[in-house]
């Protein structure tokens, strides 16, 4: 009888094998007590800010008054908030600006125009940059450029 009992117990192990689950499969002995794997909390994607393209004219243009002729003509780059035909609009823009802390300069330039200056510099890396700047601390001057002073 003890022969009948082992006999049976070898069959219903099946050739040895545990008895599991039906669709149970053990995991490999080399991660049966690790941890499981860690997510890393994702990072949101910084996109840099897209900058919109400055725009540049080159031209010949005069200083308004002798004083700013002195202190800015070495340079040639200069930063524009405003572009008028009529004298008295510019005098207007400029005396605001200089309300809100800048020290504009009135240019007439070839073709007539009076363009408001709100910055010189001799390189042009120096003057791109003070345009961006000017637009992000000021986004009612957005479309503040780059005047590029053509030799005479």
């Amino acid at each position: 009888m003890i022969l009948v009992i082992i006999a049976a117990l070898f069959t219903a192990c099946k050739g040895g094998q545990e008895l599991t689950p039906a669709g149970y499969t053990s995991p490999p002995l080399s991660t049966r007590n690790a941890e499981p794997p860690r997510e890393e909390p994702k990072q949101p994607e910084t996109k840099p800010e897209p900058v919109a393209a400055i725009p540049v004219i080159e031209e010949r243009f005069e200083f308004e008054r002798e004083e700013d002729k002195i202190d800015h003509q070495v340079n040639r780059f200069f930063v524009i908030l405003g572009s008028f035909r009529v004298n008295e609009n510019a005098n207007k823009q400029k005396s605001k600006l200089e309300h809100e802390g800048f020290s504009p300069v009135i240019l007439l330039s070839e073709t007539g125009l009076h363009r408001i200056s709100v910055g010189s510099f001799s390189q042009e890396q120096e003057a791109r940059q003070r345009v961006l700047q000017v637009r992000r601390t000021f986004p009612e001057y957005s479309d503040a450029w780059l005047l590029i002073r053509r030799d005479l």
